[in-house]
């Protein structure tokens, strides 16, 4: 029986405590955890502690109130990832889910937030607590800095008394665990809705694509409100035996280099743009990652020459391009190391368990090389999203999950992401995807990062935007960049009109906010460029 397979029929009705409680009994001293902690440490648990910090957690957050069927949130930032994750398995060992928050939600978003999810508890710092009585006067915030003796003050399990957990009902793998916020990049952020088994078995996909055993230690830089910790990060590690590292929201990327080697990291997972600066400040020399074997990143395409720049500098780590979602697990599909790189660019076939495919609008496949949509099915699939009918019924669709990314299918079956289906730009009835007008301005010297847009234009309905930023201490020439595209792209996608700005809007996992990113643009004024010598036949500017 192949290992996956073997995994995938142990997963089978398990719940992530009771997967945790038997990954104690089989690797009970191994690490299982590294995480920042509120009070300023940092703690490392084994497999053993953390099922002990867990049942703790359990009884402290009963003895509070908090039952099956309840919902906790957490907004908490990365330097108390421990405290998140802690309070996470106590909610599942009870039956009860969590829902993390984005801490730098504007008012109007996190109110939003708060009132989807009801939650009867708010785990959260005092300072934060006041934000949430104003938004959401309902919610109880047990707090991690509270003082001593208050009532208020969030349990920490390493000082509980051990007894049993309550006689209560087993919790079950299809019961609802995990309320997680899409990133909101287009839209307001919806709730998708998560079960122990679908998180468990992105796990299983994730950990597989990524290549992790039980011997290695999984880093990056996830933020603890995203997909990319509880059901990417902890699940992929936990059920492959594996330890992972969270890191602190405050690290740069010399912080982060220091803690791969102080952990003896040998597999680490990033977004692309900030593995851009994090290789540039490894160049500069004085940090040992020879423990690192395996680097994988994804979010958005990683240029070619970026994946060049690893391996000259890293030739021994692999390297592995990853693409999923939170509706997904976030589970998708894999680029393995041996394709890279002659598929660059490329992001590969379906992890272990998943199966993708890319239809037309009426949800037929189409024939390979041809655009169309990302669909996913698999085990990882959320249940749907929160309270939102409507919305669940246009994305999950007869057991597939429609994307909203755009790929193509090449003639060895691999996947290749062409752009979001809402950043495709109609300019004149001809579809120019964003992303390769991007890839070609990251091939150009001085650009640090790039990003296209659609902005109106009164006789093309759509024209493109390109934003760059320059490098520090670069002065980009803005005429020679539209000449490169001009070499590489065909004549209607090259941008006609230009901004260089000092940075461009991200989320927090590292993507571009192409909404916001939008406006801001429309309140600029574009560069002043020569003419374009041989315009696009059949259109006018």
């Amino acid at each position: 029986m192949h290992a996956t397979d073997a995994l995938a029929n142990e997963l089978h009705g398990l719940t992530v405590p009771a997967l945790l409680r038997r990954r104690a009994a089989q690797r009970r001293h191994h690490l299982a955890l590294s995480a920042p902690s509120h009070s300023g440490h940092r703690d490392r648990l084994s497999y053993v502690q953390l099922v002990i910090r867990m049942e703790a957690m359990a009884r402290s957050l009963h003895a509070r109130g908090l039952r099956a069927g309840d919902r906790v949130a957490l907004l908490l930032a990365n330097t108390a990832a421990r405290e998140g994750v802690l309070t996470a398995l106590g909610c599942w060992a009870l039956g009860a889910a969590v829902a993390p928050l984005n801490v730098r939600a504007a008012d109007e978003e996190l109110a939003h937030a708060l009132q989807l999810v009801m939650p009867s508890m708010v785990v959260t710092t005092v300072e934060s607590a006041a934000r949430v009585a104003a938004l959401h006067p309902a919610a109880r915030c047990l707090l991690l800095d509270a003082a001593e003796d208050s009532a208020d003050r969030w349990p920490d399990p390493q000082h509980s008394f051990d007894a049993p957990l309550p006689d209560l009902p087993a919790p079950r793998a299809e019961d609802l665990s995990c309320l997680l916020f899409t990133s909101g990049t287009t839209a307001r952020a919806k709730a998708v809705m998560h079960c122990h088994r679908s998180q468990l078995f992105a796990g299983l996909a994730v950990g597989g694509g990524v290549g992790l055993a039980a011997e290695d230690t999984y880093q990056g830089a996830w933020p603890i409100f995203t997909s990319s910790v509880l059901n990417m990060a902890c699940m992929a590690a936990w059920v492959h035996g594996a330890g992972v590292v969270l890191e602190e929201n405050t690290l740069d990327n010399a912080g982060r280099l220091r803690l791969i080697e102080t952990e003896g990291t040998s597999v680490y997972h990033g977004v692309t743009a900030p593995l851009h600066f994090m290789i540039d400040e490894y160049a500069r020399g004085g940090y040992d990652l020879s423990r690192v074997r395996r680097l994988g990143y994804g979010g958005a395409v990683m240029p070619a020459e970026v994946i060049d720049k690893f391996s000259r500098h890293l030739p021994w780590v692999d390297q592995l391009h990853i693409w999923g979602m939170t509706e997904t697990g976030p589970a998708g599909t894999y680029l393995p190391p041996w394709y890279l790189p002659r598929k660059a660019g490329c992001i590969g076939r379906p992890m272990p368990g998943c199966a993708v495919r890319v239809v037309d609008d009426e949800g037929r496949p189409v024939a390979t090389g041809e655009v169309g949509e990302i669909v996913f099915a698999g085990p990882s699939a959320a249940l749907g999203y929160l309270h939102n009918e409507e919305a669940t019924a246009q994305a999950f669709v007869d057991g597939w999950v429609r994307t909203g990314d755009m790929g193509r299918l090449d003639d060895e079956g691999h996947l290749h992401f062409v752009d979001r289906k809402k950043d495709i730009i109609n300019r004149g009835g001809l579809k120019i995807a964003s992303a390769a007008v991007e890839e070609v301005l990251y091939r150009c010297p001085g650009v640090a990062e790039a990003a296209v847009v659609a902005v109106p234009h009164p006789g093309l309905g759509e024209d493109i935007a390109a934003c760059v930023v320059p490098r520090a201490g670069t002065t980009l020439d803005l005429t020679a960049l539209r000449a490169a595209c001009a070499r590489h792209l065909a004549d209607y996608q090259v941008p006609r009109r230009w901004h260089v700005l000092a940075a461009l809007p991200k989320n927090p996992m590292g993507k571009v906010l192409k909404r916001e990113l939008r406006d801001a643009v429309l309140q600029l004024q574009p560069a002043e460029l020569p003419p374009i010598s041989s315009p696009t036949p059949g259109h006018s500017s």
